[in-house]
């Protein structure tokens, strides 16, 4: 960038310097102005004084012979020589004889100048004594005085002279030096300046580090020196600082692997490459979405540093399994991508996802932990064959997180490729959850109530609360929006909501008719929250509702994953005197040593096996046994055939439930039971 002229450092460096010398200068030239104007009246004195001594003798003569016309000629011989005046007096003051020259107009630099010069208009006085010749007389020798005054104009005009000559000179020598000086600053700065900013103006801006800046010449141990080589030690600094912001943008840094924004940036390059080959073989990538099968249970109990550790482990496995010319990044958690390109087939995509899992799963130590880890992993290849899509980085990304998720679905421990309908299924699963969420806040469930029914005699023993929901017009399972719930949880609301219906709903009945328990299913989140026993007895007492009357429906499966850490909420369930049920019994892996510590009343004999019967009745006998040896109830589900419910009779089942009995019905539906009930007798009274 060009700098105008009259903004440049040069400039204003010369009119400085200009600058500088004239206030320098004429400090000077004051001084010596005032050394001439001293030496002037010195000399004019002086030379009045030398013409009064050359006159003495004839004015002595004149003043003792009283002679006003020799004193005349003696005066005016005085004026004539450098006085503006001279006259003789008497011994008693009688002036004898005077002269004058006549005065001539004078400038106001002359005024100014005889003013500077005589400010009091000296005069020169000398007695006049008796002349030698003359004979004595005893009083005093004095006979006059001389008395002659400076003529100021004539030296004024002399010190002007001098002063405007000098002015001159001295005008053309400060500015001589200035400018001397503005070429000697601009030779040993401003130049030199110049170059150093057209070096920097030369240093691109994208790889500004291997340009260091060269010391102009001469400069080398001086102060530009010294600037340059910090700007240069600046620059090394900036080029290391450069490096790990890139690396820190770019990298992830627990593991080093590339993050998020390099992924997808090589993602991009590869499509864009796979996209341009000619041979659509020659230009297949694969992306593999790889998320680490129950990562969290390695957090929560080898702690985070395990964890870490286990990660960077990872990291190296997945590295040391792929080409040079493969990616691999971590997008954060357990989550990685490993993007190949230049792959021939869906085959050599899936040696590679077996090559990926195998090491992992040959990862037997972390530190001094032991550990078995495995991999789902998912698998998208573009192009798609027989596919007219072109997907960008981030929906590959999506096909395989979709195919991931399919593996992780089906157990783990495998690879899977992406299909359609993956995405049909993902884009099905975003509307639930949008669809879920909006019904959360708006409370758009519904409860409806299955009735159980004592096996012997046919009385109504109670009823479970099921929830419902339509979206869009259309009834949605809870098989269908409960998993979604779970892995959102949206469960814990919901859930908060059914047991506040279902406690309102029992509360009622009792008032209006008799009571009747209401089970409510319990999912993992709610039993896993610290603060679920407080929110049950917190509902209990906001509805009044008898404890006797709330019975909770748990999985096995559900209490069997963490007993130890269930056993103490289930206790304090208990001590509200709220009734515990195990859900779909039989189905999980039950130890009976915690069966027996767990406080719970009734088993739940779960659907599948009341379908086998009367046929193979093993299982279902087997759980009756159980039931009656711990003092425990039993609920058949899904009796739906008239042979099951008399073999569940007869084999000591205590209730049944299933679309034999009653299908589920609407809450006042389910109330018109109730009370038909108790009008016939036909429901077993409770007691708290």
């Amino acid at each position: 960038m060009a700098i105008p002229v009259l903004r440049s450092l040069t400039l204003k460096q010369a009119i400085h310097a200009v600058l500088a010398a004239f206030v320098i200068g004429l400090t000077i030239t004051a001084a010596e102005f005032a050394w001439t104007a001293s030496r002037e009246r010195t000399v004019a004195l002086a030379q009045v004084a030398d013409a009064v001594a050359l006159v003495e003798g004839p004015a002595a003569s004149a003043a003792w012979l009283i002679d006003a016309e020799l004193a005349g000629q003696v005066l005016q011989g005085i004026v004539r020589a450098n006085a503006a005046w001279a006259e003789i007096r008497l011994g008693d003051g009688t002036l004898l004889a005077r002269r004058e020259r006549p005065p001539r107009p004078a400038s106001l630099l002359e005024r100014a100048a005889t003013a500077l010069l005589f400010i009091d208009r000296p005069v020169v006085t000398h007695d006049l004594t008796t002349p030698a010749s003359a004979p004595k007389v005893a009083d005093s020798p004095r006979i006059g005085t001389l008395i002659v005054g400076i003529d100021t104009g004539r030296a004024a005009s002399g010190f002007l002279a001098y002063v405007s000559a000098a002015l001159v000179a001295g005008t053309l020598r400060n500015l001589l030096i200035g400018l001397a000086m503005a070429a000697v600053f601009h030779r040993l700065l401003t130049r030199p300046l110049l170059q150093i900013g057209r070096a920097v103006a030369r240093i691109d801006p994208e790889k500004p580090y291997g340009q260091p800046l060269a010391v102009p010449r001469g400069h080398a141990d001086d102060e530009l020196g010294f600037v340059i080589a910090r700007f240069n030690h600046t620059l090394t600094l900036l080029e290391r600082e450069h490096d790990e912001l890139r690396r820190l943008a770019t990298r992830c840094p627990l593991t080093g692997l590339a993050n998020r924004a390099l992924l997808l940036d090589r993602l991009d390059h590869a499509i864009e490459l796979a996209n341009r080959a000619r041979e659509p073989d020659a230009g297949r990538l694969a992306v593999l979405y790889v998320d680490l099968d129950r990562f969290k249970r390695v957090n929560d109990s080898l702690g985070h540093g395990v964890g870490d550790l286990l990660l960077c482990r990872v990291a190296e496995r997945l590295g040391a399994s792929v080409r040079r010319c493969d990616t691999v990044g971590r997008l954060g958690g357990d989550e990685f991508l490993v993007v190949l390109e230049r792959v021939a087939d869906r085959d050599e995509a899936a040696m590679v996802a077996q090559r990926l899992l195998d090491g992992l799963s040959s990862l037997r130590e972390v530190g001094e932990h032991r550990v078995h880890l495995t991999a789902s992993i998912g698998v998208a290849v573009h192009p798609l064959q027989g596919s007219g899509e072109a997907p960008d980085s981030i929906g590959l990304m999506r096909m395989a997180d979709s195919a991931m998720q399919a593996a992780k679905t089906a157990g783990g421990d495998r690879f899977v490729f992406y299909t359609r309908d993956m995405t049909d299924r993902a884009e099905t699963r975003l509307r639930l959850e949008s669809g879920l969420r909006e019904a959360v806040a708006a409370r758009a469930f519904e409860l409806v109530y299955q009735p159980k029914i004592e096996a012997a005699s046919g009385r109504l023993t109670g009823f479970e609360a099921l929830i419902r929901w339509r979206h869009e017009g259309a009834a949605i399972s809870p098989a269908d929006f409960i998993p979604v719930a779970e892995d959102t949880g949206l469960i814990i609301e919901i859930g908060r909501w059914v047991l506040e219906e279902a406690c309102r709903t029992a509360t009622r009945w009792a008032l209006d008719h008799g009571p009747v328990p209401v089970a409510v299913n319990v999912s993992a989140r709610q039993l896993a929250d610290p603060g679920f026993a407080r929110l049950v007895e917190q509902v209990l007492q906001r509805h009044g509702t008898p404890p006797h009357l709330l019975e909770l429906e748990i999985t096995e499966t559900v209490i069997m994953k963490d007993v130890r850490h269930h056993l103490p909420t289930l206790n304090r369930l208990r001590a509200l005197g709220v009734r515990i049920a195990i859900d779909d019994f039989g189905t999980g892996y039950s130890s009976l040593a915690y069966l027996r510590q767990l406080p719970v009343d009734v088993l739940k004999i779960d659907r599948s096996f009341v379908n086998d019967l009367p046929h193979a009745p093993d299982i279902a006998s087997t759980v009756i046994a159980l039931a009656q040896r711990l003092l425990l109830s039993t609920v058949a589900e899904g009796v739906e055939t008239a042979e099951q419910r008399h073999w569940l009779a007869e084999a000591g089942c205590d209730c049944l439930q299933g679309f034999l009995i009653s299908r589920p019905l609407a809450a006042e539906a389910a109330e018109a039971m109730v009370m038909t009930a108790f009008a016939r007798n036909e429901a077993l009274p409770l007691t708290a």
